[in-house]
This record gives structure tokens, sequence and C-alpha cells, in this order.
């Protein structure tokens, strides 16, 4: 067994004996990120001891001097599993589920599990994929997992499948006449927008596009509110141009970017993935690199561009499924909850510390996720209806 893997061995026991201190949980934490391969061992997550049992065994057996395949006598042969995955799925399962059993049955720790039922009164069940989209034709369309057709008289005709709603181009010989679709989706909601020229724009909760029927010959111009992820399809002889509250707009000839303008946040936040972005505000403008990321302070008198480098998972780790908050405020992280969950948040307390939020899946219930939190030692929550309130 390699040295990384004995340290890992050991900051994993030592976690799963809860004496794991934060320094050490930092280490583990950056082994995980070092290797993030967890996709393969969600599948196996509901299989309870059976599951730790015969992962753990293959983690601690496992040579990596020899091959990582295996024939068995029947003359079948197996892949073994990087004892790196083994241990980032082990941490995962256990971060998210087996951490809350630890905690119930540590004896000093029953009592206030109780006062915990009393006190999680009900359980809100994740956002899906939901929006209403308004059609250039002036017909509304509520949109879920449906997988349907419908052509829009006077306008684009639309396709929708799981999560998706296609918008194909105007015929040739039909005029535009200045017609707009929009997107919405609600807190609680998300959902995929293929635009006319095939880009994609991907709505986090409570967010909005608008967009004209037929792009123009010479640009293609969209306007969002909130958080949008955009796939955008390269056509040199049209940039892409995304409008953005305060006059602030970002132009793009085919990139793949984050952007979030939700009105209630202070600063506007475009990342980039691969590409090259400008951002323009007023008489400035940036560019930036994959990587990096633009802010914008949209309450400043004078609002000045900053640039700086970010984490891609951090700032995109949603549209993918998954909840990744690193060193955030718990206001931060609150805000994000009551976007998702479609609840509202009230602050007994002000909390100063800083959590972290690492690769959680979004498919969580709320109450999962605030006893995760709860584990800190650091805040405690109640749910009564839509209603979460944070406390000490």
């Amino acid at each position: 067994m390699s040295a990384e893997q004995e340290r890992i061995e050991k900051l994993f026991r030592l976690f799963v004996d809860g004496s794991l201190t934060e320094l050490q949980r930092i280490e583990l934490e950056g082994y995980l990120r070092k290797h993030p391969e967890l996709d393969a061992l969600f599948a196996d997550l509901s299989d309870g001891d059976a599951f730790l049992a015969r992962e753990w065994a293959d983690f601690v057996a496992f040579d990596p001097a020899a091959d990582t395949r295996e024939t068995n006598r029947s003359g079948r042969v197996r892949k073994l599993f990087l004892p790196i995955r083994i241990v980032a799925g082990l941490f995962l399962f256990l971060l998210a589920f087996a951490a809350i059993w630890f905690y119930k049955t540590t004896p000093n720790n029953r009592v206030d599990m109780q006062v915990r039922t009393e006190r999680y009164k009900n359980d809100v069940i994740a956002g899906s994929n939901r929006a209403v989209a308004t059609l250039a034709d002036g017909n509304l369309l509520f949109l879920g997992d449906t997988v349907s057709t419908h052509a829009a008289a006077g306008g684009n005709a639309v396709a929708l499948s799981e999560g998706q709603i296609r918008f194909k181009p105007l015929e040739k010989d039909r005029p535009n006449n200045g017609s707009f679709n929009s997107v919405t989706t609600p807190h609680g909601g998300q959902y995929s927008v293929i635009l006319p020229d095939g880009s994609l724009a991907k709505l986090n909760a409570g967010s909005n596009i608008r967009f004209p029927a037929a792009f123009e010959k010479k640009r293609r111009e969209v306007e969002i509110l909130g958080e949008v992820y955009f796939d955008v399809v390269s056509d040199k002889t049209r940039p892409f141009i995304v409008k953005l509250p305060n006059g602030a707009q970002i132009e793009v000839l085919g990139t793949s970017f984050n952007v979030k303008a939700y009105p209630d946040d202070t600063v506007i936040k475009t990342t980039l993935e691969k590409g090259s972005v400008k951002f323009k505000a007023g008489e400035d403008a940036l560019l930036i690199k994959p990587g990096e990321q633009i802010q914008l302070a949209t309450q400043a008198s004078n609002p000045v561009l900053l640039k700086r480098t970010v984490g891609l998972n951090t700032e995109t780790s949603w549209k993918d499924g998954y909840f990744n908050f690193e060193n955030a405020e718990l206001k931060t992280i609150m805000k994000e909850v009551a976007r998702w969950y479609d609840v509202d948040v009230e602050y007994k307390t002000q909390i100063t510390e800083q959590f972290s939020i690492l690769m959680l899946p979004r498919s969580f219930s709320i109450s999962r996720l605030l006893e995760l939190l709860e584990l800190t030692g650091h805040v405690k929550f109640t749910i009564d209806g839509r209603r979460v309130t944070v406390m000490t």
C-alpha cells in the first residue's frame, strides 16, 4: 500500500471514529478533490452495512502493483475499484447518510435528537424540472418532466423532452416580426432551454431568459435574470450577446460560461468554463480566460469590474445536480437553499462561522442538508411549513 493510500486510510478511520480534526478533514477533502471519481458508487448507497463492508474490504486489500482486472474461477473478468474511488464513495456515503446515524447513536446526543424531531415539524423535498414558457404567439406552456411536442402558431415550433424545451428555428420565409419567447423558472425549479441557434441555456431556480423568435443576421442577443449556464454554439459571423441588469452585457462567439445575476444579489458573477468572454459595463470592458470570474458590484456608486481565479466546481456544479460551497458564509448557503427548496429563511441570531458543503446532491430533502450543517455544532434549524429558522 502506498504512502498516500495509508494516509487516506488513517484519515478515513479517524472520520469513522469521530476523531477527525478540522485540519485532517480539510486534508481528506483535498484527497477527494484530487480524485473526484464518485459516480460509479451511487448505485450501491442503499446497501447499508453490506456495502460498507464489501467496499472497505476491497480498499484495504487493493494492491496498486497488480493488474486492475482479476479473473475468477468461472473465467469471468471483473474490474476492481481503484482505492481512491472506494474512499471517495465511502466518504460521501458516510457524510450524507451515516454521519447522521453516528450523531443519533451517541448517548450524549440522544436527548438533542428528540428535540430535533420536534424542531423538524415537516420536511421539504428538493426542487425539480419546472418552468413556464411564454411563447412568441402569446401561448403559455407549463413545463415539467413532460415528453411531448407542441407546435406554436405564429412562432417557433417547440419540442419538449425531459427537463428541456427546444425552440426550433423559424422557417426561412417566415418573418420574425419582433416577437420574443421567454422561459421562467420559479423558486424550486430548473430547466434547460435550447435556443433557436442550438445554444444551450440551463436556468437555475428563480431565473428568466428572454430571446427573439429568430436571431438577427449580425448578432444573437438574449436577456437574463437569475443564474444561467450557457453552452454557446460557435458562429464567428454572429456574436452571442447576453444582456444583464444595470446595462452590463457579455459578448462571446462560442463558449461555455455561467452567469449569476439575481436581483437580490449585490454582485453579478460571470465564470468562464471554456472559450473566451468579454464583459462590458459602461465604458469598462474585461476579457477572461477559463477558470476566471468577473464580478460587478451592482449597488456601488461607481461599479468596478473585478477579475479573479475561482474553482469551477464551486460555481457550476449546480448544473450537474450538486451543492458545492467551500468556506462560505451561512447566509450565502441559505440563500441558495431558499431558492432551490422554495422556502423562507428567518435568522434568530447572527452566525459568523464559515461552512463547507462539497458535492452533496441537490436531490437531498432539506432536512438532510440542514442536519449535516447542524453536525458542525455552530448552528441549529427549525422547519415549520415552508419557513426555516436559523438559530444557535
